[in-house]
């Protein structure tokens, strides 16, 4: 070790520089995956003003992925199952959310699709995303049609 870094004056330094790359680096992902969620939510609007505007059902869907995919061969993410999800998230939250709302916008997608496959209710969804982002909930243990 050199003088340096013995210091106080440098440890203390150091430590909090360490301290702000994890805080940067952790709001950096969050704020990614808030993006993330809100293309899925604007992706699942556009189903649903298309499937309710043209009457085309889940054909729309199918023709949405197989170009989607076409577009963009490297990218995941656009399945017709994945683009089924993103209609119904926006389901399930917009008639009571404008966009994605803060609690769900921190939750990766696939915790996400795991509250639509198996909570009914926004509130108690909300609770559960709630409860995730504190660290209490675990989603394996949520009851189907909770």
């Amino acid at each position: 070790m050199n003088v340096i870094s013995i210091h106080a004056d440098y440890r203390l330094a150091l430590a909090e520089i360490k301290q702000r790359i994890q805080t940067t680096q952790t709001r950096a992902v969050l704020a990614a995956n808030y993006e993330l969620l809100s293309l899925y939510w604007y992706i699942g609007q556009k189903i649903v003003t298309l499937q309710q505007a043209q009457d085309w059902g889940g054909a729309v869907v199918e023709q949405m992925a197989a170009d989607l995919q076409a577009e963009n061969p490297g990218i995941q993410g656009f399945s017709r199952t994945s683009l089924f999800a993103m209609r119904q998230f926006y389901l399930f939250l917009s008639p009571r959310f404008e966009v994605v709302p803060q609690p769900v916008g921190q939750l990766p997608w696939g915790h996400i699709c795991t509250i639509l496959g198996k909570i009914k209710e926004v509130d108690v969804a909300l609770f559960y995303a709630a409860a995730k982002q504190n660290g209490g909930a675990d989603f394996k243990s949520v009851p189907r049609d909770h």
